[in-house]
């Protein structure tokens, strides 16, 4: 298919935009925005005259921050969680343990992405996988549930082009990078990703990392088999620095 109306778009803090992408997939029935980056985040999206729908992969603060940034911008938009947890972006407990959870893996990493707060439960609305979504012009974005970096992740497919939120490894500097932060369930991360590569689809869009050639997963999949985690990058500076904290989260989630 062609890839028209489908923009990659850095979310991530001033210091690393890079970090975090999101992405638009836009039709002529909905623009549909996938994940949200942080709360600090550089994510510009002034060039949509409308937003209609922000799918979260999974409820983890570098992927939900700027949710109320989003509503106020885009007074028509909804927000799709998966069935069963959007308790967490809508109730005060349901923030409060996300943020405590947050501050408690992520260590000084929690200050630079920043606090997530809550929405107006008006505004969610909640998935399941399997579900479609008509985005218009053929376009159909299928719901695919991805447990295993956290039980509530989902990834979405649109055609031959799948996005893995966190499902599917973190890719810098040609180094493929687990996405394992505690709490992380080692087996269902192995058959979600076992079946996203069986989905052969053309493209894939990381949450970190950007669009990669899908035979990214499938080196991932060898290491995370090999538990061959000895992971190697540096890109420099401060942007260096926040990754190098991020991997060695990433790395406790999967030793326990």
């Amino acid at each position: 298919m062609p890839y028209r109306g489908i923009h990659a778009l850095p979310a991530g803090p001033p210091e690393f935009s890079d970090l975090i992408t999101v992405y638009i997939v836009r039709g002529d029935k909905m623009n549909v925005m996938i994940d949200a980056g942080v709360a600090n985040s550089v994510l510009d999206t002034s060039f949509l005259d409308r937003l209609d729908l922000v799918i979260i992969t999974h409820l983890h603060i570098d992927h939900i921050g700027l949710l109320p940034e989003i509503i106020e911008t885009y007074k028509n938009v909804k927000i799709a969680v998966k069935s069963g947890f959007k308790k967490y972006l809508t109730t005060d407990e349901g923030v409060k343990r996300l943020n405590e959870t947050a501050s408690r893996v992520l260590g000084d990493l929690y200050d630079i992405y920043g606090a997530v707060r809550k929405i107006d439960e008006s505004k969610v609305i909640e998935v399941n996988g399997g579900d479609k979504i008509d985005i218009g012009e053929g376009k159909y974005l299928e719901i695919i549930n991805t447990p295993g970096h956290a039980k509530h992740h989902i990834s979405v497919l649109l055609n031959d082009i799948l996005f893995t939120g966190d499902s599917a490894g973190a890719y810098f500097g040609d180094v493929i990078i687990p996405t394992s932060p505690s709490p992380f369930n080692y087996d269902e991360y192995i058959k979600s990703l076992k079946l996203q590569i069986d989905l052969k689809p053309r493209i894939v869009g990381l949450a970190h990392g950007g669009l990669v050639n899908p035979e990214v997963m499938s080196r991932h999949l060898e290491q995370m088999i090999k538990k061959d985690f000895n992971v190697d990058v540096d890109i420099g500076g401060i942007a260096g620095e926040i990754l190098r904290k991020q991997i060695e989260v990433n790395l406790r989630g999967l030793r326990g």
